[in-house]
């Protein structure tokens, strides 16, 4: 009995000490709240670089989103009304959400940089917390899979692009969107509660008011239905209508908009082509999922042989493709029927949400974009890390797969930290992109041979950076690249055709506008800087053809009708100066330039009162203007009021105007 008793003492302190190692609900839950902090940390410190003093708006795309958009500048009600219409798109997009965020941030901080970024910032560690929760809801509470998939999305290089580029708002906005949509319908599945399903639908509606690359996710709740293993019936696929009907419009409400000038002509490649560029994109977001290096902002489409044949990887793509994705499903099938559930929803996920961006249609200029893996990435850690931790069921060191894991997101961190240093400014974006992909550029004798094409954006924007700072000899180099590849752009040969302007080589810059008109002859800039080269060479009848062409393309441009009324006025064409002076004035009412061309035009057609009314307008609005001061003067000495006449000469002379003292001296006669 005695045996017996201690047996028992010893069962029950087993007992006691197994209950005190087995974790409570509370402290797991701590657990699991600060590895989520932990992860919001490394992320954070990744992002450190985009901090920088240095970090610019870039000169690609961010001009068109905040610097030079005038919606994001104004909190006029009937502007930002004009957002939400569906015919209106900023940089043929319609996401008007995403210009409501950006149009925050100006209000609170015009051009400073770093509160565009902060907010981009903010809802990628909104996103990465929100990718935690997904992740542990698939994978029924596992803290290692949602630990480690919001790592790897918080700390992917290839997710840089869409954080550290201000122009890529409305990525890390329509994602935070899309992640609440998904949760809300995750709750509904658990639920069955019609609320839940309502507040997805809002959710997604936001979701696609920031981006229209949205409008996937009713096949990817779909999809969730067979990974929980929902039964399908008629009620699952009518509570998916409205969501689809919502898709369908804005689906082809984008195309609409992008067919404008985004969209290739379908007779640009052929079909086989499109399957390759399709295929090979495919390839290489699975292979940078892996191995993220190499990254640019720009992935050229090919360069065809001179056998007129693509490479070979291209024409290999859609075979290996076929048996990356088709190998696994039929593996799974014979041998392992519960990973096969598993496959299909990572692997669905990621074609659901990758396959608009594949290039099949060509949608710009590149081939893939790191921008485009942001969302799917999610789907493809899921079951990259629900295989390894399944895998690791086998193995008897349970420390290999997450060591190796912390090794992988080790090296991201790193590519990451690097990837967000050369989103600083144009200068260091673009200089990374040439350095992946040089134009490679011989000569023998009087003949130039292209080896090898590079990516012609990527210098003709260094070549405007480095122009708009200054960098004269730099921004040369770069137009002289392209000039000497003969590329199709018009406004390279503009560009350069400006930079020989002011060097006073005039005939060099001539011959350059004729190069660009050669490629494109209804290009508006050609024409305007042409113009202005010729006012400089004095040639002003044709600088009067060229500004008027200009107007021809762009009937409303201010520069173009400015420079015309100057040279009209300057060629004694007054009473046509005063017809585009009226012309320039209804389209720009509070602009000076307008009442000075025509008040000029006056004042040598003698209509000096009218001439006057409109250059004590023009004084209004540029009080700073000697010309404008000077003029006047000359229209109240004409209407005998010599006191005004010198008043309004001294103020020309004391900004700067060589005013001749025998006008002065007859005035105080």
């Amino acid at each position: 009995m005695a045996t017996k008793s201690i047996k028992l003492k010893e069962k029950q302190k087993n007992n006691e000490q197994a209950t005190k190692e087995i974790p409570t609900k509370e402290s797991s839950s701590r657990f699991k709240w600060l590895l989520v902090l932990g992860v919001i940390v490394i992320t954070f410190i990744a992002y450190l670089p985009g901090f920088s003093t240095e970090k610019e708006f870039t000169n690609w795309d961010d001009l068109g989103y905040v610097v030079d958009q005038p919606l994001v500048k104004t909190n006029n009600p009937d502007s930002l009304k004009l957002l939400f219409e569906p015919s209106t798109q900023v940089m043929l997009n319609y996401h008007p959400l995403t210009m409501l965020s950006l149009a925050y941030n100006y209000s609170n901080a015009e051009l400073d940089i770093q509160p565009y970024f902060k907010t981009n910032l903010f809802f990628h560690l909104l996103n990465t917390f929100l990718v935690f929760l997904v992740l542990f809801k698939w994978s029924k509470s596992s803290l290692s899979i949602a630990g480690f998939g919001a790592l790897i999305f918080g700390i992917h290089p290839m997710h840089v692009e869409s954080v550290a580029w201000i122009s890529e708002r409305k990525d890390v906005l329509y994602t935070f969107f899309f992640l609440l949509s998904l949760l809300s319908y995750l709750k509904y599945l658990d639920r069955q509660k019609i609320g839940w399903l309502l507040l997805a639908f809002v959710m997604f509606i936001a979701s696609c008011l920031s981006k229209a690359m949205a409008v996937p996710l009713p096949l990817v709740f779909l999809l969730l239905d067979y990974f929980y293993k929902r039964k399908f019936s008629i009620a699952v696929f009518l509570e998916k209508i409205p969501f689809l009907a919502l898709s369908v419009w804005f689906g082809l409400n984008a195309v609409k908009i992008q067919a404008a000038g985004a969209i290739a002509e379908f007779e640009v490649f052929t079909l086989f082509e499109r399957i390759m560029f399709a295929s090979y994109g495919f390839l290489m977001y699975w292979l940078k999922f892996f191995v993220p290096t190499n990254l640019s902002a720009f992935y050229p489409y090919p360069t065809f042989g001179e056998d007129k044949a693509l490479p070979l990887i291209f024409v290999l793509a859609p075979f290996i493709v076929l048996l990356l994705v088709v190998a696994p499903l039929i593996y799974f099938y014979k041998k392992h029927k519960p990973n096969l559930r598993i496959y299909l929803f990572g692997m669905g996920f990621f074609v659901l949400m990758i396959a608009l961006v594949l290039q099949f249609i060509s949608v710009g200029s590149a081939i893939m974009a790191d921008r485009y893996a942001y969302i799917p990435y999610i789907g493809a850690s899921f079951m990259f890390l629900m295989f390894a931790f399944n895998y690791q069921e086998k193995l008897k060191n349970k420390l290999i797969i997450p060591g190796l894991l912390s090794v992988y997101c080790l090296f991201l961190f790193v590519q990451n930290y690097k990837q967000v240093g050369i989103w600083t400014n144009s200068d260091t974006l673009w200089s990374n992109v040439i350095e992946l992909y040089p134009f490679v550029i011989e000569q023998e004798g009087n003949k130039v041979f292209v080896r090898e094409n590079g990516v012609e954006v990527a210098y003709k924007n260094r070549g405007n950076y480095y122009r708009e700072h200054g960098r004269m000899d730099l921004a040369f180099k770069d137009y002289d690249v392209l000039v000497r590849a003969r590329v199709k752009d018009a406004l390279v040969y503009s560009n350069m055709a400006n930079m020989y302007a002011l060097e006073g080589k005039f005939q060099e810059s001539i011959d350059m506008y004729k190069m660009a008109l050669e490629r494109d002859s209804s290009t508006f800039d050609v024409y305007l800087n042409r113009g202005i080269t010729y006012t400089k060479m004095g040639q002003h009848s044709l600088a009067i053809k060229d500004f008027k062409k200009a107007l021809s393309i762009q009937p409303k441009n201010q520069m173009a009708l400015s420079n015309l009324c100057s040279e009209l006025v300057n060629n004694s064409n007054f009473k046509d100066a005063v017809n585009y002076s009226n012309k320039l004035i209804n389209l720009y009412p509070t602009s000076y330039d307008g009442y000075f061309y025509r008040g000029t035009a006056n004042v040598n057609l003698g209509n000096h009162i009218s001439a006057l009314e409109d250059l004590n307008q023009s004084i209004k609005f540029n009080p700073n203007f000697m010309f404008v001061w000077f003029n006047a003067a000359v229209s109240y000495k004409a209407i005998g009021d010599n006191k005004k006449a010198l008043e309004y000469a001294l103020k020309a002379k004391e900004l700067g105007m060589q005013v001749n003292p025998a006008f002065l001296e007859s005035l105080t006669n």
